[in-house]
């Protein structure tokens, strides 16, 4: 290597020093020492205690998680089944809350119908006829039964949409389970306990007994005991 080469090369090499900052040579100097085992092992130990107290934290963390979870879990199931028993009781608490508002729609039907029937069969007195009133009194009396008929037909179909039927019983024998014998009868040409007449209509409810019928029933007389007749007396000789 020639002196003019050379020469080059260290003025770059003291402009490289020139230019590097004062932070850099101080890293370099920090690196350069050395550090002595007690230092290491002080801070070793330091390093590894306070590793153990966050562990030791992490631990009871964990296990607090694990408590409330439980919790959670438990507290869940319960609300899960508590859930699962209102659903299963709703059906039947509307149930028990709907059927006593069925039993006052079937009784009003009951009137209404009884109340049509009256007005249907009625008849202007001879008084009325005499007076004239006897057309303006059948006018009156048939709106008054066109207006029934029309509630009596919506409130049958309210029953029908709720699935409530009238129970057939004419010519049927008695069931004690959907019909009350109200009335006895007593004829030959029919059965014994077969009902003869409606006295008041029984409905069911969805297949299910809403109100229990109440009926007259026919019971057969029963036929006079034989006559039995006497002992004979001994004949004397």
């Amino acid at each position: 290597m020639n002196i003019e080469t050379r020469e080059q090369l260290l003025e770059r090499f003291r402009a490289y020093l020139d230019e590097l900052p004062d932070a850099a040579l101080a890293e370099s100097d920090q690196e350069n020492c050395r550090t002595d085992l007690y230092s290491l092992f002080t801070e070793l130990a330091t390093l590894k205690t306070e590793v153990r107290l966050e562990s030791r934290q992490v631990k009871t963390a964990l296990d607090e998680f694990r408590a409330v979870f439980e919790t959670l879990q438990t507290s869940q199931t319960q609300l899960g089944g508590e859930l699962d028993r209102a659903r299963a009781a709703l059906p039947e608490q509307r149930r028990a809350a709907l059927k006593p508002v069925l039993l006052e729609l079937v009784e009003l039907y009951d009137r209404l119908e009884s109340g049509l029937r009256v007005l249907q069969n009625y008849r202007p007195t001879v008084l009325s006829r005499l007076f004239g009133l006897g057309q303006r009194e059948q006018a009156l009396l048939q709106a008054i039964a066109q207006g029934q008929d029309i509630s009596l037909r919506r409130l049958e179909q309210l029953l029908n949409s709720q699935q409530v039927t009238t129970l057939a019983v004419l010519g049927q024998s008695l069931d004690p389970h959907t019909m009350r014998a109200a009335e006895i009868e007593q004829r030959s040409d029919i059965g014994n306990g077969i009902v003869t007449e409606e006295l008041r209509k029984g409905y069911l409810w969805q297949g299910e007994l809403l109100r229990l019928a109440e009926v007259k029933v026919n019971r057969q007389m029963e036929p006079p005991a034989p006559a039995v007749p006497p002992p004979a007396q001994p004949s004397s000789n």
